[in-house]
């Protein structure tokens, strides 16, 4: 099932409707600003699981990102000292997964080696979904079809493959695909794990 939301003019009742269901524990599959990947609530530990049970991945290995939507949010589960604040601030849309020391306020599943993977909403319809949500997603890309890439970027692809795994899929319109940068973040240094890339050639 598609869902559309026009940022201009934004249903707050869909907005409402969403954001109950995801309060009640179900995934939807939402616009990141590059692509398309799954969210639930980051509070829901339940709806974590499945998700990774959907991407076919192990949460005791696998490394999970949570996405929020301002740099204001991301002190609330990430320790941030100064330089973490202003690198993020100078970045901030830019496609890029922080790895930031984690804070106890989410679950556990969600921090590796007492580390947490942080996104910044780069999506205006993703951002008003989080804003009335009150807490972080957690974001996971889709299963990767590298042969049919679009599968990851049109909203009705999207829903003609995985629309019978979650409640609803936002359709924020066609994406350009790619990745984000992942960068670890301590101590008053950044070390860059994973280095992004947008476009349709290559996804992750």
């Amino acid at each position: 099932m598609l869902t559309k939301i026009y940022t201009d003019n934004p249903n707050w009742n869909t907005i409402d409707q969403v954001v109950a269901q995801l309060l009640e524990g179900h995934i939807i599959i939402y616009p990141t600003g590059l692509g398309y990947a799954y969210g639930c609530s980051a509070l829901k530990q339940r709806a974590i699981e499945k998700v990774c049970t959907l991407k076919g991945v192990d949460w005791r290995k696998h490394r999970l990102a949570v996405m929020c939507p301002s740099i204001n949010s991301i002190s609330e589960y990430a320790k941030v000292d100064n330089h973490s604040f202003q690198y993020i601030k100078a970045n901030e849309k830019e496609p890029i997964t922080y790895i930031l020391p984690a804070k106890t306020e989410l679950p556990k599943m969600l921090q590796n080696n007492h580390e947490i993977g942080i996104r910044l909403s780069l999506h205006p319809i993703t951002t008003l979904l989080l804003e009335t949500l009150g807490s972080p997603l957690l974001t996971a890309s889709l299963p990767i079809r590298h042969e049919e890439p679009e599968y990851l970027t049109d909203p009705e692809l999207i829903d003609e493959c995985y629309g019978k795994e979650v409640y609803t899929i936002i359709d924020g319109g066609v994406t350009s695909g790619g990745y984000t940068s992942i960068i670890r973040l301590s101590h008053g240094e950044e070390e860059v794990v994973r280095e992004g890339q947008k476009g349709f050639s290559i996804l992750l």
